[in-house]
């Protein structure tokens, strides 16, 4: 098997057409005032749950979307998904995605976040010893909370050099790496972990309040 770093795997799992995403147990309304694309590099259908669940219509895109066709899908926000591999594999998708930024909020989670701080101008690294498993403490540093974490990453967004504007909001109490990112000026926030509980602790479904409410705020 190809090491991760020798291969763009997210060219193997992302879907291949846009298809939008009928299951969940709220937001059955098409005409739904929340319209949020979920960027494909791998991701995990409770993400989907729970982005209907909070009244959203929900459209599953290609991880290599083009930004202008991701606008021209009129979404209210974009959510960049989990997925498996070296972000540096993955210049198309940080590309397209610098495209869109500041124009749209948006969310980003475990390789999403990565590839929205590369889009940024930051860096990210190999870790020495992955993060694998359902028990990591990450600590918000806005109010101080520690919350248990799921988490199977090998790579993370450096801490060093962040380009203006971005700021570390979370970090694994572990080995103090980054965690969480946000912008003081664009409606944007990432976690390195995985928020959807799908397997792992619920402590942080939260998250997906937060984007909807930055959404909301967003259209107001």
């Amino acid at each position: 098997t190809p090491a991760y770093d020798d291969m763009d795997y997210v060219a193997t799992v992302s879907t291949g057409q846009p298809y939008d995403w009928p299951g969940g147990e709220a937001g059955e309304d098409e005409d739904a005032k929340r319209h949020i694309l979920v960027t494909d590099c791998g991701l995990k259908y409770n993400i989907l749950r729970q982005l209907r669940r909070r009244g959203c219509r929900v459209t599953v895109v290609p991880a290599a979307t083009p930004g202008e066709d991701l606008l021209a899908l009129e979404p209210s926000g974009i959510l960049f998904s989990p997925g498996p591999g070296d972000p540096q594999m993955l210049d198309y998708v940080v590309d397209n995605t610098r495209q869109i930024l500041g124009r749209v909020p948006v969310m980003g989670i475990c390789l999403g976040h990565q590839i929205v701080a590369r889009a940024l101008g930051a860096g990210t690294f190999k870790l020495k010893f992955g993060h694998r498993g359902g028990n990591h403490p990450v600590k918000d540093l806005a109010d101080g909370r520690v919350y248990i974490t799921a988490q199977n990453h090998g790579y993370s967004v450096s801490a060093e050099k962040l380009p203006s504007g971005l700021e570390v909001s979370h970090i694994n109490l572990n080995d103090q790496t980054v965690e969480g990112l946000r912008h003081k000026n664009m409606p944007l926030f990432t976690i390195q972990y995985h928020s959807e509980a799908s397997p792992g602790p619920r402590d942080n479904e939260y998250l997906f309040d937060q984007f909807i409410d930055m959404v909301d705020d967003f259209q107001a």
